[in-house]
């Protein structure tokens, strides 16, 4: 007569078994982890271009609209259609046409004309305008954040002699001397890109 005898895994068996089940659950944890990390990695990447196509967006349509029309400060003195200098707290400032009023009907009119300027806070590239033309009031000063994680920039202006000025309007030119650059070089230093540099033609 037999007798059946209960089948089942040994306690060398279950080690085993729990020790694989073990490598497999780390493996796939370091894979999982990895691909997290290089979507992360991505994600800022594409959250830098974005930017990046945004600020150069805005700069050139800018440029391509600016015009030669000085303004008035808040005190009254003259200030140049194209100001860019080592003081002030904007790297470069200009008179731009082309600043569309939708709702014409509905806010208090305004110029078409707007001053823009450009200026880094920290490592952070910010767009500004005033919402009028000759600044009566400083509180109207508005702001867009454009970039982030700016380290390093410089601008420079070519004349019409083809040289090169890193201040405008150049300290040789005239007082009155309504002449404008030729073109604007930009570059910009960002900590996960490197040196990115645009040059934009300015009309006329």
């Amino acid at each position: 007569m037999k007798t059946n005898k209960q089948q089942g895994f040994t306690l060398i068996e279950l080690l085993v078994a729990m020790m694989i089940f073990a490598v497999l659950g780390t493996v796939a944890y370091q894979g999982l982890f990895q691909i997290q990390r290089v979507r992360d990695g991505v994600q800022v990447q594409s959250d830098q271009l974005a930017q990046l196509r945004r600020t150069f967006y805005w700069l050139s349509n800018d440029f391509a609209q600016i015009t030669d029309r000085p303004i008035r400060s808040s005190v009254g003195s003259s200030i140049s259609a194209l100001e860019a200098t080592d003081q002030g707290d904007a790297f470069i400032a200009f008179t731009r046409a082309g600043w569309t009023n939708p709702a014409a009907d509905v806010l208090p009119p305004r110029s078409s004309l707007q001053r823009v300027s450009y200026a880094v806070e920290g490592d952070q590239l910010f767009r500004r305008y005033n919402y009028h033309l000759d600044q009566a009031d400083e509180d109207a000063l508005k702001r867009r954040l454009l970039l982030s994680n700016v380290s390093d920039y410089s601008v420079r202006f070519l004349d019409a002699q083809g040289e090169w000025h890193n201040n405008w309007p150049p300290a040789t030119s005239e007082p009155d001397d309504p002449s404008m650059p030729l073109a604007v070089e930009l570059n910009l230093e960002l900590e996960s890109q490197g040196r990115i540099s645009r040059l934009f033609g300015l009309p006329g």
